[in-house]
């Protein structure tokens, strides 16, 4: 039986999304243990095979943490004797099995600005940077699955690009609203989504800010009542990120993708959202009424290609157990005494 041991990145909750729908497609034949962290583990505490790791994130403290979850993945990987690590934006772990010889297999939206073909044309340093941060949780990986909102050719040998899981069957059973569906993780979308209601747009805000601004109708995150509002909503106000535009371009609703100051892979993500056709993309800085004006000129216009196209593309949770089987094809074969 072969051995996976699989491990989540726990900053956002995308992560631990498309691995729902991962985990259904992998046989029960697979010896897997699920490793997550932060709000991942939130998500898949009720996995049976799901422990907690410790968390490491941007900022003071980062490189301590990182070099903590090195060592304790450096144990259980030694214990657990995996046939094959995988990492979805996890750096210790990926280096771990690097370091122990074991094959790993990369997922992730970074991976796209290395090991894709992208049209749009993007700045350099800000690409290399974003490579090199991607490249800490997939540099030893033998294959990668770059998971994106809008078609790409692989750039590399052994990658495949795909796009997030979506059940649309859903969306037949759903009333359209004449909603805006606003998430952000903090309060930086507070002044856009309040210029939103006072243009006179109803605003749904999924999130916890600090100051619940006026006009706008709040709710706490929860997974499938943001699915079902997003199901219902006639365009979207967020962060630049990869799941939610993806979903966005799936259902063929006008996207505000918003990016911070210094955030390089969400202002180049906002490049690629307008480029795609899925919205309009800008910083936070640039927010003004002539943005709101030509946001709300993207509400009336036929979106039917752009959700055809994405939906064209290969579900995640089809390549990733796919490509799964085939690194574990020697452990099948040999199989453990």
């Amino acid at each position: 039986m072969p051995r996976i041991a699989y491990f989540v990145h726990g900053r956002g909750r995308a992560h631990a999304v498309r691995t729902r729908g991962v985990l259904e497609r992998i046989p029960q034949a697979h010896d897997l243990r699920l490793y997550c962290a932060g709000s991942a583990y939130e998500l898949l505490e009720a996995h049976p095979a799901s422990e907690q790791v410790g968390l490491y994130a941007p900022g003071r403290g980062m490189a301590a943490a990182f070099a903590r979850r090195f060592t304790a993945d450096r144990l259980r990987l030694r214990a657990f004797d995996p046939d094959l690590v995988v990492s979805d934006g996890d750096g210790p772990s990926a280096n771990a099995a690097w370091s122990l010889g074991v094959p790993m297999l990369a997922i992730g939206h970074g991976l796209v600005f290395r090991h894709a073909h992208l049209r749009t044309r993007l700045p350099w340093l800000a690409r290399l940077r974003e490579t090199v941060n991607s490249a800490s949780s997939s540099w030893p990986a033998s294959r990668r699955v770059v998971v994106h909102f809008a078609p790409a050719e692989p750039a590399t040998r052994g990658t495949v690009v795909v796009r997030p899981d979506f059940d649309l069957r859903r969306k037949e059973e759903a009333n359209r609203d004449d909603l805006i569906l606003a998430y952000f993780r903090d309060d930086n979308g507070a002044e856009a989504v309040e210029r939103l209601a006072a243009r006179g747009h109803r605003v749904l805000w999924f999130g916890t800010p600090h100051r619940a601004p006026r006009g706008v109708e709040l709710q706490a995150p929860e997974v499938d009542a943001f699915r079902d509002a997003l199901l219902r909503c006639k365009a979207v106000v967020g962060s630049a990120g990869n799941q939610l535009p993806a979903e966005c371009a799936m259902l063929g609703l006008p996207m505000l993708a918003f990016h911070r100051d210094g955030d390089v892979e969400h202002a180049m993500n906002a490049r690629l959202i307008e480029d795609a056709g899925i919205g309009i993309g800008a910083g936070f800085a640039e927010l003004d009424d002539a943005l709101l004006r030509r946001f709300e000129a993207e509400l009336d216009r036929d979106r039917s290609g752009i959700a055809e196209r994405t939906l064209s593309m290969r579900p995640v949770s089809d390549a990733i157990p796919e490509m799964i089987d085939e690194l574990c094809r020697p452990a099948i074969r040999s199989p453990r005494a």
